[in-house]
């Protein structure tokens, strides 16, 4: 199994995002979501392209001693009936610094 994969099924992440990469060390990586995506509209939920990103992070919990961090390119989705709207992240509620 990839490490990728893996973190991807801890983080019960929706088909919408992907783990791109991971790596042990000091470095920060980033969690991101293929070009071209659609993503639900946070009052609505019809599918909208992403319109741009806000880069976020998130604590985690530790993985042994080692603190962890989640950082992800969150979109901006631009809907038709009520404006650009930042997406819900299923890792996190709303307004958290902490990851679920």
């Amino acid at each position: 199994m990839q490490d990728t994969y893996l973190f991807q099924l801890s983080l019960a992440l929706t088909p919408s995002w992907q783990v791109f990469s991971t790596q042990f060390s000091l470095a920060e990586k980033c969690l991101d979501f293929p070009k071209g995506n659609a993503f639900a509209c946070p009052e609505y939920g019809t599918s909208v392209k992403a319109h741009d990103t806000t880069e976020k992070t998130w604590r985690h919990l530790n993985f042994f001693q080692h603190n962890a961090y989640l950082t992800a390119r969150v979109p901006r989705v631009s809907c038709q009936r009520c404006g650009i709207h930042q997406v819900k992240v299923s890792w996190a509620r709303s307004g958290s610094g902490f990851t679920l």
